[in-house]
């Protein structure tokens, strides 16, 4: 048997049928509003069957969370209705899902142009934000991370299996951590140990939320960015990772979930067992995910989720020769379901994500509609 067909039993009881993660990506298939539409109902129902665990985009937990545009939001209860039919059809195949929850904090460029403000740990001006921060009080942090419980709430309310808290890609969670963007010196910060607080709170808040609300074994992991450095600063290395990760481990979370394939052997090393880690080992093909599971005890895969939308089904049916690692002709394209947005944001020439091999092909369906 491919060692990817094999379940894992998560801290918690639940079971993931296989190793496979389609990592979260932001598919702007959602309203101007952050209401789930049409577009994203087929995107991630056309991938029920590409991951034993299917995560969605970043889901905003606040009105001044928000940096993408046509991104889904979770603040308030008007979100619910779309969120239950999503879970419905991400689940239908017998795959775990969850909801990625997250606050941008002082990168919440789309709060700025709705609600004329951002906020985050420190009044900072960044080089690459345009607009002020307004630094959180004490009443204001604590705000944050009751909207992560009520969030989580939600998310149960919509019968999805859990959360993952967004701690990476610099958003508020990575905020509070990084002595670049974190200049407190209260409970929030100031060493390395207290700028670990915000992130702790959030978990235990979603925790609390979960063993409350939901009946069954509900998912709670944590993603997080390895390192961030900046072309004149660091606002943290590895080392600060590994001892937070650390820390991490002892929180009873069902997983940590890292950014890229930096550092898998030291972080595996460190997590010892006390949760599964999920790695990305950036998967082109089957053997990359194969590969992987050398560190983590599951793999995580964005731009192979986005161009085999049944890499985990075929991989189960023996079927590995047939999946696809790129995009071959228009007619693909368009099998492939995703939101007009999303395949406009992947085709700009200025943009920095990186491509599914074979993007050229959406051009075409795009300017058609």
């Amino acid at each position: 048997m491919n060692s990817l067909n094999e379940p894992i039993t998560l801290n918690n009881g639940a079971v993931i049928p296989n190793r496979i993660v389609m990592a979260p990506m932001t598919s702007k298939g959602a309203s101007w509003d952050g209401i789930i539409e049409q577009d994203d109902f087929e995107f991630f129902g056309r991938r029920s069957e590409t991951a034993g665990l299917l995560i969605t985009g970043a889901t905003a937990v606040s009105k001044l969370g928000e940096k993408f545009s046509y991104q889904m939001s979770i603040y308030d209860d008007r979100f619910i209705p779309g969120l239950t039919k999503l879970a419905k059809l991400v689940k239908r195949d017998g795959s775990k899902a969850l909801v990625q929850i997250y606050h941008s904090g002082a990168n919440a460029k789309v709060s700025y142009e709705k609600q004329g403000m951002v906020v985050g740990p420190s009044a900072i001006d960044f080089p690459h934000i345009p607009y002020k921060v307004t630094e959180l009080t004490e009443e204001g942090v604590w705000a944050i991370i009751d909207d992560f419980g009520q969030a989580t709430k939600r998310v149960i309310e919509a019968g999805f299996d859990g959360v993952e808290i967004h701690g990476a890609y610099s958003h508020i969670i990575q905020q509070f951590f990084s002595s670049y963007s974190n200049k407190r010196d209260d409970y929030w910060g100031g060493t390395l140990q207290k700028r670990m607080n915000f992130a702790f709170e959030v978990i235990k808040r979603v925790q609390e939320v979960a063993k409350k609300c939901a009946k069954e074994k509900f998912i709670v992991g944590y993603r997080l960015t390895q390192e961030e450095i900046h072309k004149d600063s660091v606002g943290y290395d590895i080392q600060d990772t590994l001892q937070f990760i650390d820390r991490l481990a002892d929180m009873n979370l069902d997983y940590i979930h890292v950014t890229s394939a930096d550092y898998g052997k030291q972080i595996k090393e460190v997590i010892h067992g006390r949760t599964a880690f999920i790695f990305v080992p950036h998967v082109f093909k089957v053997q990359d995910a194969i590969d992987g599971l050398q560190y983590g005890d599951m793999i995580s895969m964005s731009r192979e989720a986005l161009i085999e939308p049944d890499f985990a089904k075929k991989i189960r049916e023996g079927r590995e020769e047939e999946v696809a690692t790129e995009i071959t002709s228009t007619e693909m394209a368009k099998s492939l379901y995703f939101p007009r947005k999303m395949a406009e944001w992947l085709l700009d020439p200025n943009g920095k994500n990186p491509l599914p091999k074979g993007m050229e092909y959406f051009k075409d369906l795009v300017s058609d509609q």
